[in-house]
């Protein structure tokens, strides 16, 4: 339980406190529908979970070797055939939390994750999120602003060598807006003061933060594009020198 606390706190879930793997109800275990967005946004960033998510019906051996029977599995997200560009996630039902449901679905370059908590009926999740997702897909578009590996800014080290290297993005790096405000979307690159050396390729060298007007929506490491070395001091005081005129 240490583990998944601390991982759900590395992870930006502020309103989570586990007790237990399966998630049954008991005292002090307990999460929120942010929170499970915010589990379901990095699960879906794993490739082998989508075939997980997107099976519809599979089938597996139960039983000792020679004796297995067959049982046919369903899945009980009814969106994953009912909701066009449906791709996830997962439900979920208690007494004590009633009828829940974490969905996704992809338009175009645009991927939606809606939660609902404490549904009196199935029935009514699967509404619920179609509303929600209907609603996103309709008032909002995201917005590309860095691709994967894009270069952000050039750093030059005066004990490099190289002189110089590129901090590249690791990710995609897009932003959701409401349609019609694409242009209140912008980032800011941020490079770490007193970078050591030796510095290997893909080492973190800074930041990239988004934001949506004045509102913060967002930080992504920004990584070295190559290897550099530490020059010794007498290149160091030659370009020092060079510097000078």
């Amino acid at each position: 339980m240490e583990k998944m606390n601390k991982r759900a706190e590395e992870l930006g879930m502020r309103d989570t406190h586990f007790v237990n793997t399966n998630g049954l109800p008991v005292a002090d275990h307990y999460t929120s529908a942010y929170d499970i967005g915010v589990m379901s946004q990095k699960l879906l960033k794993h490739e082998h979970t989508q075939k997980w998510f997107n099976t519809w019906q599979t089938t597996i051996q139960v039983g000792l070797p020679g004796k297995e029977k067959e049982f046919g599995l369903t899945n009980t997200n009814k969106l994953i055939k009912q909701y066009p560009g449906a791709n996830g996630i997962k439900t979920g039902f208690t007494q004590e939390a009633g009828f829940c449901l974490s969905a996704s679905a992809t338009k175009d370059d645009t991927t939606l994750i809606a939660v609902v908590l404490g549904a009196k009926t199935s029935k009514i999740r699967f509404e619920e999120v179609s509303k929600l997702l209907n609603y996103g897909f309709a008032n909002y578009a995201s917005v590309t602003l860095a691709d994967k590996g894009q270069r952000m800014k050039k750093v030059t080290l005066d004990k490099g060598e190289p002189y110089s290297f590129q901090a590249l993005t690791t990710e995609k790096i897009t932003a959701f807006v409401k349609k019609g405000e694409e242009k209140q979307a912008a980032c800011k690159v941020t490079i770490n003061k007193n970078i050591k050396l030796p510095l290997r390729k893909g080492d973190k060298v800074g930041t990239l933060t988004v934001y949506i007007g004045k509102e913060k929506a967002g930080t992504y490491d920004l990584v070295s594009d190559r290897d550099v070395k530490k020059v010794s001091f007498l290149t160091y005081y030659i370009r020092k020198i060079k510097n000078l005129f």
